[in-house]
């Protein structure tokens, strides 16, 4: 198998060193998985660690769970078998990694860029599928891991419409149905996240998100574009005032493990009408050990809030400029949080703020294109005060 050009690497969607050049591309291993199939760990100028594949990696894998060790790789079936010959497709959602439907059965996710320790996504996926019997997830189905570095995932292939196509629908509808039930399943979700185990956040847990917020508004400035710098420096007397209610809490804040990237794109709307939500693997670009680290509930309510604005925008920009967003976003606030159940609105305001200005980092690294989403959001952010 041939490596890829650093033009073709830096090309990928999943590439997350989009500000840089690639200098170095260095093979470390190799699993060979027959028909011209295979997967490589690659490092890249010396540092991080990435994915590559070729051929029909993920229907070969799941074909060759007879031989589960093989060097530094280990195959981990939960026991689900598939027919010879069965054919894979890739799902041509907007991620950063790569999923492929192998048989119209299982989905074999590959993590693009991977990271030592326990993967979030491994663990949770399990807990939820054989201890909390969650239905809203899919069910966790095996694993694939290269010297302590989780590779790919197996799970339940879900048929349905991702969240930002019925998503798409409903915001030109002024439909937020949906997202009413979303609100309730997202309550059942976290429920089930903190029987995994759960703490109280200490006034240096408190001070700790401050800090860590405050750090990501400057590298957010540090990483984005010169205009769109210029206006976030404008603000940050105004964002940092914001984030000083993480310190201050109405009261005691549970920590618990969370989903880690909520937003209405990881949310399937299934053929058989149910809300599942997909891909808890936390903030890609953070390494699994920070993505591991449990928090409050709300900070996942704070990113699915966002992404209703991010939905919106992204409606009013390229599919229908004329329907009424900014009316749909409030009801869709307004009907989530009614089913999700009480809130300390302050400390979920300064939350929604915090994610917004890791939204900038993210689209400086991943999705440039992007960069409209969190400009719009912030603007929004700034001009209602919640």
């Amino acid at each position: 198998m041939s490596l890829p050009t650093p033009e073709r690497l830096a090309a990928a969607r999943w590439f997350g060193g989009k500000a840089g050049a690639i200098g170095r591309i260095e093979e470390c291993d190799r699993l060979d998985l027959g028909g011209g199939a295979a997967l490589s760990i690659l490092r890249v100028d010396g540092a991080d660690l990435y994915v590559w594949s070729e051929g029909e990696a993920a229907a070969a894998l799941l074909q060759s769970g007879s031989d589960p060790e093989r060097g530094l790789w280990r195959f981990r079936d939960a026991g689900v078998t598939l027919p010879a010959g069965a054919q894979e497709r890739p799902i041509g959602l907007d991620q950063s990694n790569t999923s492929y439907v192998v048989g119209e059965r299982l989905v074999v996710k590959l993590y693009r860029r991977i990271w030592p320790g326990v993967h979030p996504e491994v663990e949770l996926g399990r807990h939820l599928t054989e201890t909390a019997r969650l239905d809203c997830v899919p069910a966790f189905a095996g694993t694939l891991e290269w010297d302590g570095h989780a590779v790919a995932l197996v799970q339940e292939y879900v048929p349905g419409a991702d969240g930002w196509t019925w998503g798409a629908a409903a915001v030109q509808a002024g439909d937020v149905s949906d997202i009413a039930r979303l609100g309730a399943e997202s309550a059942r979700l976290h429920e089930a996240l903190e029987s995994y185990g759960s703490s109280i956040a200490t006034p240096a847990d408190l001070c700790g998100w401050r800090d860590a917020a405050c750090a990501q508004l400057d590298a957010a400035i540090a990483a984005v574009p010169a205009d769109v710098a210029a206006e976030l420096h404008d603000l940050r007397p105004r964002i940092l005032a914001e984030l000083d209610a993480l310190g201050s809490p109405a009261g005691p804040v549970t920590l618990q493990r969370l989903h880690g990237d909520f937003h209405i794109g990881q949310v399937l709307r299934a053929a058989d009408g149910r809300l599942v939500v997909v891909d808890l693997e936390g903030e890609p670009t953070k390494p699994v050990v920070k993505r591991s680290r449990p928090g409050p509930a709300l900070r996942d309510v704070a990113a699915m809030l966002r992404s209703f604005d991010h939905l919106g925008r992204h409606v009013a920009r390229d599919v229908d400029p004329a329907c009424d967003v900014d009316g749909w976003i409030a009801r869709a606030r307004e009907a989530f949080l009614s089913a999700y159940g009480p809130v300390d609105a302050a400390l979920l305001r300064a939350l929604e703020v915090e994610k917004e200005t890791y939204e900038f980092t993210y689209a400086a690294a991943f999705l440039p294109e992007w960069m409209y989403a969190p400009v719009g959001g912030m603007r929004w952010l700034m001009g209602h005060d919640g």
